[in-house]
């Protein structure tokens, strides 16, 4: 199956492993694991979660978008978005790592009930497709020299994949890392790049970021302007999305020498956004910028 750069498939739990106060990896498991293909480290997929207290989700392998919008809202699975953490074809296991805030979620509360034998439906990449591949946004350009990456607890899968890819292609640009998470251990979460991330601990009773002061420090040109401005957090339009990849950054249309990848929560990076372009009036062509989750409204 060629034509279809994303295929909808059942997947088995095999194990659960809790890998900090705040994460849960689960393993997923089933012969759909050797149809699927991750393209980029931060790969993106679409999980079908059942709402509590009913069966998985039996979605049609065609169109299951149309259908899960065409069913009633009391019946209709949540849909999150989610990264490929690992995937091993042929030992048949896929690993998704599961950001947990308790049972305010249907993401967060199916996974701390998880056990081997439930099911989900997951929308991941086809592995027989022959066109571009989709579905991830870590795209620096061949020229970069100087790299930011900021994410919080939920990019934490992506970025861990990120820093990983880093390594093994021994790619030589200057690194700002940053990490924002609740409680600092979750540090263990990223193993085993965990080091070379600096980890910004926020203050949980304002939800204030930490991260213009640990960005006008990174020493990179480009940001010292954000060493001397105080930013004010950034409002959000009712339906509005933060969802901005870099245009350009990985097909030579650029030649610039900084690139940024960003995901957090969407009014923070709609912040950054501000702050990088407009303050810091980087290129818009390598800066990518992802509102992972929206606070107040589920995003999937």
């Amino acid at each position: 199956m060629t034509d279809f750069s994303y295929t909808l498939r059942t997947v088995e739990v095999k194990r659960t492993h809790r890998l900090s106060p705040s994460f849960m990896r689960v393993t997923f498991t089933g012969d759909a694991v050797a149809h699927m293909a991750s393209w980029g480290p931060d790969q993106r997929v679409k999980l079908y979660i059942p709402l509590a207290g009913s069966a998985a989700p039996q979605l049609p392998a065609q169109d299951w978008n149309g259908a899960w919008q065409g069913l009633p809202a009391d019946q209709r699975p949540a849909r999150r978005s989610y990264t490929i953490r690992y995937l091993r074809q042929a030992e048949g296991e896929l690993d998704i790592d599961f950001a947990l805030h308790g049972d305010e979620g249907p993401a967060s509360a199916w996974a701390l009930q998880a056990e081997p034998g439930s099911t989900l439906q997951i929308a991941a990449p086809n592995h027989a497709y022959s066109g571009a591949p989709i579905g991830f946004e870590w795209r620096p350009p061949a020229t970069a020299q100087r790299v930011l990456i900021y994410g919080d607890e939920t990019a934490l899968p992506a970025i861990a994949g990120i820093l990983e890819s880093i390594v093994d292609q021994k790619l030589g640009f200057d690194l700002a890392c940053f990490v924002e998470v609740a409680q600092a251990e979750d540090k263990s979460a990223a193993a085993p790049v965990s080091d070379q991330i600096i980890w910004l601990t926020r203050n949980t009773k304002t939800h204030r970021s930490p991260v213009f002061e640990a960005l006008g420090e990174t020493g990179f040109p480009e940001l010292e302007p954000l060493s001397s401005r105080d930013h004010g957090r950034a409002v959000l339009g009712e339906s509005e999305r933060v969802w901005q990849p870099a245009l350009g950054a990985d097909d030579g249309d650029t030649n610039d020498a900084f690139y940024a990848w960003v995901a957090a929560e969407a009014h923070t990076v709609k912040t950054i956004r501000q702050a990088l372009l407009e303050t810091c009036g980087l290129d818009r062509r390598t800066t990518s910028l992802m509102g992972y989750w929206y606070k107040g409204r589920p995003f999937g």
